[in-house]
């Protein structure tokens, strides 16, 4: 029963915190405790004692919400601001429910069953989050360095999770990527794009290297198609 109540409520409270966030901004300190609280209780429940066994996923959701919560804030659409959160609440209740079937018939922890569940989630984070650090660094001058370094940071958990084979991720084939992910996104800063482009191209290109599914077409079409999509809502939407 309890778990029934996190797939109802943890959604409730993340679509409570963004609106309320709307409002008061200078309260975000404040927010970002509450959710996190949010995310860590809600692991812990559905995943019982498994909990500690999957940190890293709990490390990563927590980076997720982050990601979320800094691309609604440079939103310029009020209204887009909304459904978007709306939205993002539907999906974490949706990652909720897949988790609670995943930790209740679990039977070998190096499982990585999960990641099919997560990795769209990691991809559409990394969109939120590289255009909010580009947003950042072009209209507020923050510091190129930390915004690349907290960009990577980002990049390497998510990837250390999906490359996660039988419980011992390629930490090798990890920082290649990272070493692949660096250039392109310095090169995209000095061209002449929107922050949404920019994160998108980041985010396209990080899938391509990171997925193996992509070899695949009929998954390389879903992947590109929702992420197209995704895009093209947002940037026409940001401009009501």
């Amino acid at each position: 029963m309890l778990k029934y109540l996190v797939i109802i409520l943890s959604p409730l409270l993340f679509m409570a915190g963004f609106w309320l966030f709307f409002y008061q901004e200078h309260g975000v300190i404040y927010l970002l405790g509450v959710e996190i609280l949010n995310i860590i209780i809600s692991g812990r429940i559905l995943s019982r004692y498994h909990f500690l066994r999957f940190k890293l996923l709990w490390l990563n959701l927590i980076m997720v919400y982050i990601s979320q919560l800094l691309f609604l804030l440079f939103m310029i659409s009020g209204t887009a601001r909304y459904w978007l959160a709306f939205l993002l609440s539907l999906l974490w209740g949706l990652i909720w429910w897949l988790l609670k079937n995943y930790f209740k018939n679990i039977t070998d922890l190096a499982n990585t069953d999960y990641l099919a569940i997560n990795k769209f989630f990691y991809y559409l984070a990394f969109w939120f989050l590289s255009s909010s650090l580009y947003f950042l660094v072009i209209f507020l001058h923050f510091p190129r360095l930390y915004a690349a370094v907290a960009l990577l940071l980002a990049a390497l958990s998510w990837a250390l999770d999906i490359n996660r084979v039988k419980g011992q991720p390629n930490i090798y084939f990890v920082f290649f990527i990272l070493f692949l992910l660096a250039q392109l996104v310095v090169l995209i800063y000095f061209l002449p794009l929107s922050f949404y482009v920019a994160g998108a191209i980041a985010t396209l290109w990080f899938f391509f290297i990171i997925d193996n599914t992509v070899s695949q077409l009929k998954h390389f079409k879903l992947y590109l198609g929702l992420f197209l999509l995704s895009f093209m809502l947002l940037l026409i939407t940001s401009m009501i």
